[in-house]
Order: C-alpha cells, then structure tokens, then sequence
C-alpha cells in the first residue's frame, strides 16, 4: 500500500529522519533499509538519530547524510536535570530541521513522543510485538513487527507503506581506502602477512549464557593453526571484562591479536581481513556480514531465525546450552565455509584473468 499520492509524492520528501538509538547489531541491520530509502529519495537529505555507542556504524554508510547521536547512557545515569536539558535541546534541535518524514524503527515511548514533536508531516512507527506504541503519535498506519522474521526484514516492512520494496536484506559497510590501511598497518606491528589465513574469534558475548567456553575457543584455534598455519583476532567489547587476556593465555603458543581499544571503524577494517569470523551471539557478530566476511554465528538462548548472521556463506549453529556446542562441529563448518570462500575468490580471478 502507498500512502503518498499527487502532490504528496515520496519524490517531494526533501527530509527525512530516521529514528534507531540502541543496539549494535539492529543499528548495523538498519542499512538495508536506509540504503533503500536512499535509493527511493536519491536527492534527500537522510538523517538517523542514533545512540553515541553506535554512531560509527553509520558514519560508514555513504547513504546516510547526517549522523545526529545522543548519549542515552550519561542521560540515564547522571545529573538527572542535566538529563532533561539534554533531552529538551536534543528534541527542539530535531523539530528545527523540519522533516517531511520520520520513521521510528525503535518505538519506544520516547522515541514515538520524538517522532511526533519533530512535526513532520509524515510520521510512521514499528509497533512491537511487546512494547509500548503510542497512536497519536503517528498520522501513517502503524507496521506490526512479525518476529518470525529477520530483524533485517522487520526493518524493511517499515517501508513497505511508503512504496518501497527490495529484496537486498544485506548490510553493508563503507570502508575506504585509509581505514584499510590502518587494518594493515595493524597487521603488520603482529608480523600478520595479507596472505595469512586470519580468522577473527568474537568472544565477548555481554552474558554468560551466550558465551562459548574459552577452552572451547582454545581448542578450536589450535586446530585452524595446525590446518593452515591461521592467525587469530580476538573481539570483545568493553562489557566483557578481561576475557580477552584470559583467551590470550590460553592460546598463547597460536600467537593470537588482540583488537582491542579500537573504533567500530577500526574494528570493522580489521575484521574486513579475515578469511570468516566465528561468534557469539552478540553484536559485533553482525559486522563480518557488513564488510563481505562469513561469519558463523554460535546460539544457544537468542533466536537464530531472528537474529542470525546474513551475507554469502554465513552460517549458524544452535544448542539449549552453549556449553554443549562441540569444538569439532564447529571446526568442520569453519573449513566449508573457508572453502567456499576460496573457492568463489578463485573463479573470480580466473574470470579477471580472461581476455576481452
């Protein structure tokens, strides 16, 4: 269904903001559907209010024209009249822009109150399966989220009101040249050769019950060493604590990276390098599928179905508790997945190689 009609044509929607602050991973599956709001609005501006922590993500997506973030963590934690006065300033600087259309991808209450003080003349909202949805705050008939769905095809039924339809579900970043070098030039400090088997271990995981044993990790990095003589980096995220020094203890002799201290981007360039990356049901596992990587997603409580990693070759493996998931089962779908992306690198250049 299209909601726009004669003069009130999506092509003379000059602004638009869209609305997703939290979460890692559904800021990284948003970009599909910003991209095809891009390619639906080619001249318009498109701007995304997003929190602080993920911002970077779509400083790297070139369909994005302004990034606008907001620090909800220091908002709820601190100074709660410096909260108000932020949340005041933050709201009036939205409606001064003027948009003709905001989309709520996040829906909450204040995002839905965000939504409709900004005035737009055009306002559409995700009603979550469970969570809050204020009416009067939209004038578009409301998108049920359907949680048999990818997130990244929830986020696309949000368009389908505005007359925008792809079947493109894939995020992707927008590395450039400098961020590559840098990952290189990373590399390089650990005597890391481009012509490496590099395989990235994101074992951070935020919670326990998603977290695949370190000695499990060990043993598979020992195996991918002995196999092809591979080199591993090690993710985690600040909420994890030590874990990655506890890792690097335990696979010392495979001589594993650690990335960490870096930018989203940073980390996004060096993962970029790696010939697949193995995770943990968390957000950064989302990153391998944004820079062309497959990435194999390790379940135990979340949703696969929901939640699993896309892009060519990506994979997911899912038992009730994720200490029951088996090194070798783990290890064999590693080597598939490494063989197929060698192989599809070798067609591609001996396609290159052809004469004209």
């Amino acid at each position: 269904m299209t909601v726009f009609s004669g003069p009130n044509h999506p092509m003379n929607c000059k602004k638009i903001l869209i609305i997703r602050f939290a979460r890692l991973g559904d800021v990284i599956l948003l970009i599909p559907s910003i991209r095809a709001i891009r390619n639906h609005f080619p001249p318009a501006q498109i701007d995304v209010a997003v929190g602080h922590r993920c911002a970077p993500v779509l400083e790297m997506c070139s369909a994005v024209s302004n990034v606008i973030s907001m620090n909800r963590l220091e908002m709820r934690d601190g100074c709660k009249l410096a909260a108000i006065w932020n949340i005041l300033r933050f709201s009036e600087r939205i409606r001064k822009e003027r948009y003709d259309l905001v989309l709520d991808f996040h829906s909450f209450r204040e995002t839905n109150l965000l939504a409709w003080y900004s005035g737009a003349k055009w306002r559409l909202g995700l009603k979550r399966t469970h969570g809050a949805y204020l009416p009067f705050c939209f004038n578009l008939v409301p998108v049920l989220e359907d949680k048999t769905l990818h997130v990244s095809s929830v986020f696309l039924s949000l368009l389908r009101p505005l007359g925008i339809q792809t079947l493109d579900k894939n995020p992707s970043l927008d590395l450039c040249a400098s961020d590559l070098e840098q990952a290189d030039q990373f590399l390089e400090r650990y005597e890391i050769a481009l012509n490496n088997t590099l395989i990235g271990f994101n074992i951070g995981a935020g919670a326990s019950s998603r977290a695949w044993p370190l000695e499990k990790f060990a043993d598979l990095a020992g195996k991918l060493n002995l196999r092809f003589r591979a080199r591993i980096i090690l993710i985690s995220g600040p909420q994890d604590g030590d874990i990655s020094q506890r890792a690097l203890k335990l696979m010392f002799e495979h001589r594993p990276v650690i990335a960490h201290n870096l930018s989203l981007r940073e980390l996004a360039a060096i993962v970029s390098r790696c010939q697949v990356l193995v995770s943990n049901d968390t957000g950064p596992m989302h990153l391998g599928p944004s820079v062309g990587v497959p990435t194999l997603g390790l379940f135990s409580i979340g949703y696969p179905e929901h939640y699993r990693p896309l892009g060519r070759h990506s994979r997911f493996l899912k038992v009730n508790s994720i200490e029951r998931l088996g090194v070798e089962e783990v290890y064999e779908n590693l080597i598939e997945m490494i063989r197929l992306r060698k192989a599809e690198r070798e067609a591609a250049q001996e396609t290159l190689s052809r004469p004209l």
